[in-house]
């Protein structure tokens, strides 16, 4: 796995990932990663990742927010209850010495609490496959601050898992198993 574009732009990433840790962690393929992030710089809605702040929940490897920062995003805060995923995202943070651009919490997103920084302009959201926590998850973001109605929410999900909201799709897309969302509130 490795950094698609951006300053880092085909930096490995990830060091620390096992294939036993495939149980607890399922990282974005590199060919979705790169799609979602030529998808969302094409997006004309205000969202651009220069500048942004991004939140990567249930972040596994943190793949997506140093991604994000590699573009150009202003700060990442991570957020996954996995010590594993905590050793692992720290560790690529160390390793591409974004530590003043990041953030990492050990946390349930479903236990969150009041969020005491700027709410996200784009959010990564990479539940477990078919526990159905996806809007259940944004609701708690927004109820505590976290994100609002102008936050960018993407959302990778099983193809076959049902998501239903209302919030507004912006973009679709499938890729083998995996199904991308791009909502707003």
């Amino acid at each position: 796995m490795r950094v698609i574009g951006g300053k880092w732009k085909s930096r490995k990433i990830n060091r620390l990932f096992k294939p036993s840790h495939n149980k607890i962690i399922r990282p974005t393929s590199d060919r979705v990663k790169e799609n979602i992030f030529n998808i969302l710089e094409s997006l004309d809605i205000g969202n651009s990742i220069v500048g942004a702040k991004v939140l990567d929940i249930f972040c596994g490897t943190g793949a997506m927010g140093i991604e994000a920062i590699s573009r150009g995003a202003n700060f990442c805060h991570f957020i996954d209850k996995s010590l594993i995923s905590r050793q692992i995202t720290l560790e690529n943070i160390n390793n591409f010495s974004c530590e003043n651009e990041t953030q990492f919490l050990l946390k349930n997103v479903l236990e969150i609490e009041t969020c005491n920084h700027e709410k996200a302009d784009i959010i990564f959201l990479d539940p477990p496959y078919k526990n159905n926590i996806a809007e259940s998850s944004i609701l708690k973001l927004s109820k505590f601050g976290w994100i609002d109605e102008n936050t960018l929410i993407i959302l990778e999900k099983g193809k076959d898992e049902c998501f239903r909201s209302s919030f507004q799709l912006i973009d679709r897309r499938i890729y083998g198993n995996t199904e991308i969302l791009f909502l707003k509130f």
